[in-house]
């Protein structure tokens, strides 16, 4: 059976690569993938539990609780309650400041 579906797959990439659907990963060849330093600190024999973790959308709790710090700090300083939620007003804004800080 996995015959069968490994030939699908390769007669599918070679016509996609035929009418220059695939992008041209020539300069990769050879060359290992680039290293995601988001799991730098984790031990090597961990990362893939985290990748798969992260790729699902999870987060680990340090992240969890550093975003709760976040909210709780931000709402006593306006004294009211913020909505950070992805489709609130300030999301975008502090997705952009966090991301700029941390590189």
């Amino acid at each position: 059976m996995l015959g069968i579906i490994q030939t699908i797959a390769e007669r599918k990439i070679q016509q996609a690569m035929e009418e220059g659907a695939l992008p041209d990963l020539s300069h990769w060849k050879n060359k290992p993938l680039p290293q995601d330093d988001s799991l730098a600190k984790v031990p090597p024999d961990l990362r893939m539990a985290y990748k798969v973790l992260k790729n699902a959308g999870y987060i680990p709790e340090e992240l969890a609780l550093r975003k709760e710090i976040l909210r709780t700090k931000m709402e006593q300083c306006h004294g009211r309650a913020i909505c950070l939620d992805e489709d609130g007003p300030y999301y975008a804004r502090v997705v952009e400041r966090l991301s700029t800080t941390a590189k």
